[in-house]
């Protein structure tokens, strides 16, 4: 049976996690370490809430078809040969092997490995070769039985494929509603992911030997640490992020699962390097003022400065690993022309040098969990309200 918060965290655990956030604790360390914990946290999560799982250019053309795991969950991504893209469980009803081991393009129909049974891009069962003697086989005998592949509740955002694997998911729409809101100024539409020199989109890919919420509290949460752990925000005298002492220049923007950093790009000017390119705004003659670092309840990450635009997803494998896939995306002209690439990697080489040194981090305090001094940690009020608010979603997930 598997076991529940209850039996991972005593009661005084909890409530110090419950407390305000003046006297509140952090969760202990062996919710980032323990393999009981990250089991508890697939079942009351990421089986229940939306999860970005891929890009839906990974399946880009009719008769495309793509294994692909949540958690070590075999699923199927298939574009039907009407164009449609379907997400299924990865596997035959019958043998129980996965429905299909490789990606493959250019398919007609799905010829499961272990027994042939055979299926259409729409999940359903068409053939089944020998099975009762036949050399056709009779689909008739198997009319009482649930023979199709299982599908799963799937949506796309931004080229992102979100999956939910709960019975009565909540709505997408009210899901994405909060990225939405933030992004006003935005046209998101009017963006594309950017191609890299042989004209591919671009995704960068990386591994962290980190637990999730690890990757997740320093992720777009933790606003203290930027020009201590990066370069770029150290040489900066904008950073940290105070415009007097008590004064913040940023913002914390929480609304719904959507938690971000939010500041005027005005007030960054001598923070980020300039790019010389069009503006993603709704309106040719009005740059958008307002940008984020922020994240959206499991996985999903979407960050917005006024040009280009970080679209990303990070998946657990175990409690000490995580795996990020990142694209960036820029006006339509800008995105797919070969005689801006050197502009598009200026960005995209922010980011990666970024990505690398939160890694650093993200990996150092994993291995400090391990310490046999390692207790709850408090919290900076003026800094930690979405890091307070990101532990207390988690317990909230985890009793229900």
């Amino acid at each position: 049976m598997a076991k529940s918060i209850n039996d991972l965290l005593n009661s005084e655990q909890i409530n110090s996690v419950r407390r305000p956030i003046e006297s509140a604790l952090t969760l202990p360390a062996e919710a980032f370490v323990n393999e009981d914990f990250y089991q508890l946290e697939i079942d009351k999560i990421y089986m229940r809430h939306w999860v970005a799982a891929l890009f839906q250019f990974d399946v880009n053309s009719p008769g495309d078809i793509k294994p692909f795991e949540i958690c070590e969950i075999p699923l199927l991504a298939v574009r039907g040969l009407d164009n449609t893209l379907r997400v299924f469980h990865n596997i035959c009803p019958y043998d129980g092997c996965q429905a299909a081991i490789d990606p493959a393009k250019n398919c007609q129909e799905i010829v499961t490995p272990y027994h042939g049974w055979t299926y259409d891009l729409e999940g359903k069962l068409i053939k089944t070769p020998y099975w009762d003697g036949s050399r056709e086989g009779n689909l008739d005998v198997l009319a009482d039985k649930q023979v199709d592949l299982v599908p799963v509740h799937c949506e796309v955002f931004l080229d992102t494929v979100f999956v939910n694997l709960s019975d009565n998911p909540e709505p997408f729409e009210k899901y994405i509603a909060p990225i939405l809101r933030c992004a006003e100024e935005y046209d998101l539409e009017g963006s594309e992911v950017g191609l890299d020199e042989n004209g591919n989109p671009t995704v960068l890919t990386a591994d962290v030997k980190s637990n999730w919420k690890t990757f997740y509290e320093n992720a777009c949460l933790n606003v203290l640490h930027e020009n201590f752990v990066h370069e770029l925000y150290n040489a900066s005298p904008e950073v940290p992020r105070i415009k007097e002492d008590g004064v913040a220049s940023f913002k914390n923007i929480i609304d719904g699962k959507f938690m971000a950093l939010g500041y005027n790009r005005l007030d960054f000017q001598q923070t980020y390097p300039p790019v010389e390119a069009p503006h993603l705004g709704k309106h040719a003659q009005q740059e958008p003022e307002n940008e984020t670092f922020g994240t959206l309840y499991p996985n999903f990450y979407f960050c917005s400065s006024s040009q280009y635009l970080e679209v990303a997803f990070t998946l657990p494998n175990g409690a000490s690993k995580v795996r990020q896939h990142s694209t960036y995306r820029f006006q339509k002209e800008l995105a797919t022309s070969k005689e801006t690439l050197a502009d598009r990697q200026i960005a995209m080489k922010m980011f990666a040098g970024a990505f690398k040194e939160d890694g650093r981090i993200c990996e150092s305090v994993q291995k400090a969990r391990k310490s046999p001094v390692y207790n709850q940690k408090f919290y900076a009020p003026f800094w930690d309200e979405m890091h307070y608010r990101f532990t207390n979603m988690i317990v909230d997930d985890l009793e229900k």
